[in-house]
């Protein structure tokens, strides 16, 4: 057990066990508010070691919470919906793939973490008013996020370093401090911020009392964006506000969505570069490494025929020494989650990846034609926003840390939007009414 505990800080272990001790007593959205705190404030390098194998922090809260689910049978009231089945088929996907390749432990690894966290989030939110806690919970997550990291950025020193697995002073780059807080790097941090920023401002108008958390809390998901000092959340911010935009003309969004595509291929016409350089384009104006960003699309695309079927653990050819990772000589900096899902599953997994995305804009414009969620219709809206925002993140930065926690987080919520996730009770209540008055006539 010596080693077992060598990861182990005791503050983060005090943590654990009181978070643990809320999912297994508390209401469901108090549950499930203890696990986005976890994923909020615990960096992910505290775990315990145990024969080799890593247990992080979350791994056992999705033990934790799974106890729950059974003692309480609270399993009983989940109802399967179409985006359900999509990620269930990708994780398939990617673990037979990686089987395929030669079985690894993150093989197994990402298995656990996928189901583990997305269907113990899923159950535990089977109704949409549930979310109003999520919600006002990340507020107050962001709120003192960006204290910290605004804090890191002033002094140079990261508060989170005392719980382990981050470094205490932030990388410096141009004269710019890079806050990252308790994340791995610091776009994850800022891409936090970023995608949060579009629920608060749905929280915004849902709230008729308290509108100041909702404010206090959008502003401070800008600051954390701000203090990460990285162009690639900056982008998503704008994404967001920009979807929030649309808000006004979201009957026309067909006109939008066929004017962006007819635009994408004009450009590609006119262009003598690939269209995907326009990232490098945009990232002149805004800095950053947006040439590497579309330079890995086009090694991806002539490297295809390495990938496609199974995807591929070897791409340390397709780039400079300098763009190989020190931690893994085989491969290239990675910087894109989307072609990490080609590489992870071929393109089928990257099929599948997509299909759930777009799976998850059809539910959310469904719940907003529906009329009879307890959530106002812009805050539906702004769960689409924070949809297309991680979108725009994918482009720049592959997901690897707790962030995606809150990326599983974002799709349990709109999975719990879907209208047969919540129409089976609708139709339970109906024929329970009609049965008292019945009864009652009787």
């Amino acid at each position: 057990m010596e080693d077992s505990a060598a990861n182990i800080n005791p503050v983060a272990l005090t943590f654990l066990a009181i978070m643990s001790l809320v999912i297994l007593n508390a209401k469901r959205p108090h549950a499930v508010g203890a696990v986005l705190v976890t994923a909020a404030f615990v960096p992910l390098g505290q775990n315990l070691v145990i024969f080799g194998y890593h247990f992080y922090f979350m791994r056992l809260l999705v033990l934790v919470g799974f106890a729950r689910v059974i003692m309480r049978r609270e399993y009983a009231r989940f109802q399967w919906v179409k985006a359900d089945k999509l990620f269930l088929w990708w994780v398939v996907i990617g673990f037979l793939c990686g089987l395929l390749r030669g079985p690894t432990a993150e093989t197994f690894g990402f298995v656990y973490d996928s189901c583990g966290i997305y269907f113990m989030l899923r159950i535990l939110t089977p109704d949409a008013e549930d979310l109003l806690t999520h919600l006002k919970v990340l507020a107050g997550a962001a709120i003192v996020m960006a204290c910290c990291m605004s804090w890191e950025a002033i002094n140079h020193r990261n508060l989170f370093s005392v719980l382990g697995g981050v470094p205490e002073s932030p990388l410096v780059r141009d004269g710019r401090v890079r806050a990252q807080g308790p994340f791995r790097h610091s776009i994850l941090a800022g891409t936090f911020g970023a995608t949060l920023f579009p629920l608060m401002a749905g929280l915004w108008f849902q709230l008729r009392r308290r509108r100041w958390i909702a404010s206090v809390a959008g502003i401070a998901c800008i600051v954390a964006t701000a203090a990460s000092g990285s162009s690639g959340p900056m982008l998503c911010l704008i994404v967001s506000v920009g979807g929030l935009g649309l808000w006004r003309v979201r009957h026309r969004l067909s006109l939008i969505r066929k004017s962006i595509v007819f635009g994408i291929v004009a450009l590609a016409l006119i262009m003598n570069a690939p269209v995907w350089y326009l990232i490098s384009r945009v990232s002149e104006l805004a800095g950053g490494t947006g040439w590497y960003r579309s330079y890995l699309i086009d090694q991806a695309i002539k490297h295809i025929g390495e990938w496609w079927l199974i995807g591929s653990s070897h791409t340390a050819h397709w780039a400079s020494v300098e763009n190989v990772l020190i931690s893994n000589p085989n491969s290239m900096d990675i910087t894109n989650h989307y072609l990490v899902q080609g590489l992870d599953g071929g393109l089928l997994m990257v099929t599948l990846f997509l299909a759930l995305i777009w799976r998850n804009f059809k539910t959310i414009g469904l719940a907003g034609k529906e009329g009879n969620l307890p959530l106002d219709k812009m805050l539906i809206w702004a769960f689409g926003v924070a949809l297309l925002s991680h979108c725009a993140a994918f482009i720049s930065v592959s997901y690897f840390d707790q962030i995606k926690v809150f990326w599983f987080w974002l799709l349990a919520a709109i999975a719990a939007l879907a209208p047969s996730s919540h129409g089976s009770e609708t139709v339970k209540a109906s024929v329970e009414s009609e049965g008292v008055a019945a009864a009652v006539s009787g």
